[in-house]
């Protein structure tokens, strides 16, 4: 009798991910129009715009390729000969509370929703866990699927706010040297501060793309590290996709570090390299204590949810 398994992806399932990530869009539309328009229309980029690294074969292949190599793991959940879901999970590799398995996506194909198979694939990685002797699960769900973590033990670990803060030219640039290499990660004692849309490595990986598109690996990034008052940081930032103007942060510090100094050299790195603004992730906990020192615009809020194990 066939049954549902639950095993690690190998580069020959990546045609069977791409069909159950392209089974949940009900509209293709154009990047830049945002018209309807047939998925054959499209070139890599416009898929990917579509819904990520996981919308065509080539670039998927590239992605899980990557995910493979760094150690991180991508479960799928098979039914007889067919990929029906795919869940990816990333050790997180950071100190003390920011110590996870952290749940980057979990999709299951269209027609086989509401059959546990969601359920399956999250219990797997929770047994990943407790063999590296992790005691937390962490994950960023989107609004809709919030009631279905809940349900599986979740709640909100990390209220955190999108604020804009202006560059500024006017101090002086603070003393961090370039990082010129992905291999050259942030030491196991920092944690992503400021910037945790995911988790630390996804981080790194939005600063160093492994997908060379068009668009997208040609944005302007750049990467500092060294001592700041408050303690050894690496600071990142990358040009946003639909304005040129800003850039995204990304901060590494150690989990007790003050963010004060590092919101500083920010806005002067951000300056010398042209942009006009930073949007910078912060915790809520973080709030009052640099309130007083920044003109901070709130653009959204974006939360991570956490299971004890």
């Amino acid at each position: 009798m066939t049954s549902l398994e639950i095993r690690h992806a190998t580069l020959a399932d990546v045609p069977g991910i791409t069909a159950v990530h392209c089974s949940t869009v009900t509209v293709w539309r154009d990047p830049v129009t945002r018209a309807a328009v047939p998925y054959a229309q499209l070139d890599v980029f416009g898929r990917w715009r579509n819904g990520g690294p996981w919308m065509s074969v080539e670039m998927a292949r590239v992605h899980v390729a990557s995910l493979l190599r760094a150690g991180q793991i991508i479960l799928v959940a098979v039914w007889g000969d067919e990929i029906v879901g795919e869940a990816e999970y990333y050790f997180t590799g950071e100190p003390g509370d920011y110590a996870a398995l952290h749940l980057s996506i979990l999709y299951v194909h269209a027609a086989w929703q509401g059959r546990g198979i969601g359920r399956a694939l999250l219990e797997a990685g929770v047994e990943l866990a407790r063999e590296r002797g992790l005691r937390a699960l962490t994950t960023q769900p989107d609004a809709e699927a919030q009631g279905f973590y809940a349900r599986q033990g979740f709640g909100v670990w990390r209220v955190q706010h999108e604020l804009q803060l202006e560059a500024d030219a006017s101090g002086p640039l603070p003393q961090l040297a370039p990082v010129t290499s992905a291999a050259a990660t942030p030491a196991p004692e920092l944690a992503l501060r400021i910037g945790r849309y995911q988790c630390g490595p996804q981080g790194w990986e939005a600063l160093w793309p492994a997908l060379e598109l068009p668009g997208w690996s040609d944005l302007r990034r750049a990467v500092w590290r060294g001592d700041l008052a408050s303690g050894p940081a690496v600071l990142g930032l990358c040009e946003q996709l639909s304005d040129s103007t800003q850039a995204d942060a990304y901060v590494w510090l150690k989990p007790e570090a003050p963010l004060a100094l590092a919101l500083t050299a920010l806005r002067a790195l951000a300056a010398a390299q042209g942009f006009r603004a930073v949007d910078v992730l912060l915790a809520a906990a973080d709030l009052p204590a640099v309130r007083p020192h920044f003109r901070l615009e709130f653009q959204t809020r974006l939360d991570l949810w956490r299971r004890q194990l």
